[in-house]
């Protein structure tokens, strides 16, 4: 065997055994959420576009929001065939900005509950920032049980909630307590 063939085996070894470990931390993130009481997924919306991201439309009708790509309804729909993949069928309380709510219920079906105190929370105003996490530790605390709660929001909202950053349609599973505060356990990522 040549000599330059070995280190790249010893590469796609190394490669290999990189990728292992999250595909075997998703799925024991999987059978978590289909085995245990009070679990919560944090999911960012799906990929979104134009508008104005802090705009909300009170109505309804989504003007100057912004909305869903293509991609981002895709991937909507692919998360919640991994939902259902998993035999996992939560409860889903979402944000009432369109991206949020449509991503909701392209992944889930129906349509979510939702309260004005989930919208995107501008980083700048404290005010909203406390009442969001009064509203969410609430519904949190509200959903504990047996059926996971998904909680359909925004990056600072997350933020807020966990301290970590995600990307569009990442889904962060945590444990709940009486409190509504929670423990981060992974990170799933449907491609």
């Amino acid at each position: 065997m040549p000599m330059e063939s070995v280190p790249m085996r010893l590469a796609a070894i190394v490669l290999l055994l990189g990728l292992v470990p999250p595909v075997a931390a998703e799925d024991a993130l999987w059978k978590r959420l289909g085995s245990e009481p009070n679990l919560v997924v944090l999911m960012r919306h799906t990929q979104p576009a134009g508008g104005d991201p802090v705009a909300w439309d009170r109505t309804g009708h989504c003007a100057g929001e912004s909305m869903l790509t293509p991609e981002g309804k895709a991937h909507a729909a692919r998360i919640g065939k991994a939902f259902a993949g998993h035999g996992v069928a939560p409860v889903v309380v979402s944000s009432p900005m369109c991206r949020c709510r449509d991503t909701a219920s392209l992944a889930f079906g129906g349509v979510p509950e939702m309260d004005a105190d989930l919208r995107e929370v501008a980083t700048a105003d404290p005010e909203q920032l406390a009442r969001f996490e009064r509203t969410a530790q609430s519904m949190i605390v509200a959903h504990r049980g047996r059926t996971p709660l998904v909680l359909v929001s925004h990056r600072p909202n997350i933020d807020r909630l966990t301290m970590e950053l995600v990307e569009s349609g990442d889904l962060l599973v945590a444990r709940a307590t009486d409190k509504g505060e929670l423990e981060l356990l992974g990170k799933i990522t449907v491609p």
